[in-house]
């Protein structure tokens, strides 16, 4: 198997394209909500998309040459969008994140495994094709333009949002009677990340509701966003107490550890 990294590069608050700013890109729809500040591991195994994602990849170690289209724009770029599809509603969502290959992977069967990280926001303006690939208009979100989004207001509430997911891990732990390392109890992005970024890669642990994800990525400003993971977190924070206590008061009464809560709470 062959692997080769490019590095992160910049953090993905910075170098971020204007607001209006246009752009054609491949989208690869998925039922997953990929977002700004995030990793998003991807396995490519369509034959159509691994010429997609070799012509993206071009110039890269260990990429079959023969599969990439040198007269695609993109061409070694690394660089495509990624927009949720609904399979219930059929529907594509019309803002999407931009994405960054970081890493890969080439398979003896021939998949791709590749690592990517969000970069930045935009909306589909238009469909320009939809075979073999989506190709689409996408015009960036002013990200770039939001004031509050480092405004002390943003930090301290980032703060609050820092807190608030280390006592998530603390109650996990606890629930759990065991220990994380560090790195996992006060991960780095706590610290390194801006305010927005923070929010995203945050909403980006918790995948079970793509939905709930698409609504933070649609949400407009970044208190918007920050305010949206409080709530969250928050909610995460009371239910995790309340097991913990309901816990301890099983044991407080002799009945054994083994015996489960009653039911009503979430699956």
């Amino acid at each position: 198997m062959a692997a080769s990294g490019i590095g992160r590069q910049a953090a993905a608050g910075e170098g971020l394209k204007p607001g209006g700013t246009r752009e054609r890109l491949p989208i690869f729809p998925l039922g997953i909500v990929a977002l700004p500040a995030a990793d998003v591991p991807l396995q490519i195994f369509e034959a159509r998309y691994r010429v997609l994602f070799s012509t993206l990849m071009a110039g890269m170690p260990g990429i079959d040459e023969g599969l990439v289209n040198t007269e695609k724009p993109w061409c070694g770029s690394r660089r495509f969008g990624l927009a949720f599809y609904d399979n219930q509603q059929q529907a594509l969502a019309a803002i999407g994140t931009l994405l960054e290959i970081t890493e890969h992977s080439n398979l003896e069967d021939g998949r791709i495994l590749v690592n990517n990280i969000g970069r930045q926001r935009f909306k589909i303006v238009e469909v320009v094709e939809e075979k073999p690939v989506l190709i689409c208009d996408v015009e960036y979100l002013p990200d770039a333009e939001d004031e509050e989004a480092n405004s002390p207001e943003a930090h301290e509430l980032a703060k609050e949002v820092s807190d608030l997911f280390r006592n998530v891990v603390s109650l996990s732990v606890k629930l759990k009677d065991s220990t994380v390392p560090d790195e996992i109890a006060n991960p780095r992005q706590l610290a390194e990340l801006a305010p927005r970024e923070l929010s995203f890669w945050v909403a980006s642990l918790f995948a079970g509701n793509p939905y709930q994800q698409q609504a933070l990525l649609e949400e407009e400003t970044a208190m918007g966003q920050l305010k949206a993971v409080k709530e969250l977190l928050g909610g995460t924070v009371k239910y995790l107490s309340a097991q913990a206590a309901l816990r301890s008061a099983f044991k407080s009464t002799g009945s054994g550890s083994d015996i489960a809560p009653p039911p009503g709470g979430p699956d």
